[in-house]
């Protein structure tokens, strides 16, 4: 695992109770409590499957004058995101130190094949798999290219680029104006009637149909098929 280190980070540090002898033997070294946030990271990032990690550990000033401790504890929140503050502690004598750090976890997400304009649906050519830093989507990211397939792209994505799902929207299955399938769905019984939508809608949209002899409207979930349905066990809506 490659580590690097940060150069110019700051940190917090909590303080009490120290106790100020004069020789260096009494301090605990800055290398020994960045040692133990590495290995601590280390352990916690063994985890992951399918990545592997950089990890980052920002210098600790060695003007510092922590007491030496027997056991240093050290406590990193998941790794949900690229900065992350260590909380390295001593019982006794007692005092607290926040360590900044950073984590890059690589691994395989889609990403696009070829410059993309918004408003495209997605195909499997558009689409392709490269190496990223998963932590720097934000947990966005896809590994399956079928995930991104028939969707609609809402943003410029160069190639390259990650195909991030808030990027990503469902295509409109029904426009305002069309002529529809309407099944109405009871415990005894389905109905099917053609029917007027009102609104363009999505697959698990409620949109607006009307009847288009009795001109009567009722709102109705939008399917896969791009018809509407109504489940009158469940909504009780009269049609």
């Amino acid at each position: 695992m490659l580590l690097r280190l940060l150069t110019s980070v700051t940190f917090t540090a909590i303080l009490i109770g120290l106790s100020s002898p004069a020789t260096a033997d009494s301090f605990e070294s800055p290398g020994a409590i960045r040692a133990a946030v590495r290995a601590a990271a280390e352990r916690q990032v063994a985890l992951a499957k399918d990545q592997t990690f950089d990890i980052d550990i920002g210098e600790i000033d060695s003007r510092l004058r922590l007491a030496a401790c027997p056991s240093l504890a050290v406590d990193i929140p998941p790794a949900t995101t690229s900065f992350l503050s260590a909380r390295v502690s001593c019982q006794q004598p007692f005092w607290t130190l926040y360590v900044p750090m950073r984590l890059h976890a690589w691994g395989k997400a889609v990403v696009a094949a070829t410059n993309l304009a918004p408003g495209k649906a997605l195909t499997a050519a558009d689409l392709t798999m490269a190496r990223l830093d998963l932590l720097a989507t934000n947990g966005a990211y896809l590994t399956d290219p079928r995930q991104a397939e028939g969707m609609i792209l809402r943003a410029n994505l160069n190639a390259g680029a990650p195909v991030l799902t808030p990027l990503l929207e469902l295509p409109i299955l029904v426009h305002r104006g069309d002529t529809i399938v309407l099944t109405l769905f009871d415990n005894a019984m389905t109905i099917r009637t053609g029917v007027i939508a009102m609104e363009d809608g999505r697959a698990g949209d409620r949109i607006l149909v009307e009847n288009a002899d009795s001109k009567k409207t009722v709102r109705a979930a939008v399917a896969d098929s791009g018809t509407v349905v109504i489940r009158l066990d469940r909504t009780r809506e009269n049609y």
